[in-house]
């Protein structure tokens, strides 16, 4: 009787995981720059040494000042404050000294990224900046500005830790890398990033009609399942095409199983039960334990999954079916679910729809629209 989907899912599940526990973090993972880290998968929790901004700084060119003197400012009385220095982006700002006793509040001039400047005065706080078009010169005295209307307390002032607080978790476990976790890396000093090591997979083709003769069919399922498995984070190399003999295959799987090269193992074709069909044959022949053969799924019903001992322990071995269509449907249910776990990785979440027909799950062509 054919296995369930939902019961081979959970089987193909648990094995990788047992063959992904059996790795010791150092074989598992490695260290890559972050240029280097886009479409690979976080290894662990990378979580942020710093604080983003690291200090309070100015969002805009403007004015660095104290808020509370602008709480009754108005076009017809305009707070005061007098200009006493310039912070730039990148330099350690001065400490803003007061002036003489009864002269006008000090205002820093601060360029965008530019450190707050500290205030002279013990309870001062420079705690807003004005933007140079919100604020005016007096024109009967020089170095001083006139602002109109209050300005709210840190007014175009980033806080430090604004953005990434020091110990935020900037990229998980199980993430794959995408070019947006690039800026918050950089931004808090991550040069590199611990990954996943890609799982090796070999690729490999059966069918004497596409070797040899004039009646050839050209090999898709090769070419497609190879760039599929680099597609799930994968090393993939296509091997080649075996004929459907049985002493051929025996031979060729097991070759391949005894150079221990690969995590998994990944042929199309002869695997139905037509005359020339032996790849289960030549899998227990060598030695490998058939998880199951034929799930209640179409299109790809004859697929078959079994584990072949090696110098890995065991390599996972996933026969599809040669129809093009049956392999892409068993490659993306059932080989992508694999190597997702293989590699930490979360497990999707399918989007469900209530059919009118129960039965067999039935895998269609289809675009999925939110409206």
């Amino acid at each position: 009787m054919p296995v369930s989907y939902a019961a081979a899912l959970q089987r193909i599940r648990d094995i990788a995981c047992e063959q992904r526990q059996r790795k010791s973090p150092t074989d598992g993972q490695e260290r890559v720059p972050i240029t280097e880290g886009v479409g690979r998968i976080a290894a662990c929790d990378h979580a942020s040494p710093l604080s983003t901004p690291e200090f309070d700084s100015s969002a805009m060119d403007g004015y660095a000042i104290s808020s509370a003197h602008t709480l009754h400012a108005s076009p017809e009385t305009p707070a005061r404050f007098r200009v006493r220095g310039i912070i730039a982006a990148g330099e350690e700002p001065p400490v803003i000294p007061d002036g003489a006793v009864g002269d006008l509040p000090p205002a820093g001039e601060i360029m965008t990224g530019a450190k707050f400047p500290a205030h002279e005065t013990p309870g001062e706080h420079f705690d807003a900046c004005v933007k140079y078009e919100d604020a005016r010169y007096c024109p009967e005295q020089k170095g001083i500005i006139l602002v109109s209307e209050p300005v709210p307390r840190n007014a175009n002032r980033r806080l430090a830790g604004e953005d990434i607080a020091r110990g935020d978790v900037v990229l998980e476990a199980g993430q794959t890398i995408e070019t947006t976790h690039i800026m918050p890396l950089a931004s808090v000093a991550t040069d590199s990033v611990l990954v996943v090591k890609r799982p090796s997979v070999g690729v490999l083709s059966t069918g004497k009609e596409l070797v040899s003769g004039q009646a050839t069919v050209r090999d898709v399922n090769g070419p497609f399942l190879t760039v599929a498995c680099q597609e799930a984070g994968a090393r993939a190399s296509f091997l080649g095409t075996l004929t459907d003999d049985l002493d051929t295959l025996m031979k060729g799987i097991g070759e391949i199983t005894r150079q221990s090269v690969y995590d998994v193992l990944v042929s199309s074709g002869a695997v139905s039960a037509g005359k020339y069909d032996f790849v289960r044959t030549a899998l227990e022949a060598i030695g490998a334990e058939v998880v199951f053969h034929g799930l209640a799924i179409r299109p790809g019903h004859p697929v078959i999954l079994a584990l072949l001992p090696s110098g890995k322990g065991k390599t996972a071995f996933f026969g599809l079916p040669g129809n093009p269509g049956a392999a892409a449907a068993c490659f993306r249910f059932l080989v992508v679910p694999y190597l997702r776990e293989l590699q930490g990785q979360p497990q999707e979440v399918p989007v469900r729809a209530k059919l009118s027909v129960p039965g067999s799950e039935l895998y269609l062509r289809a675009h999925c629209s939110p409206e």
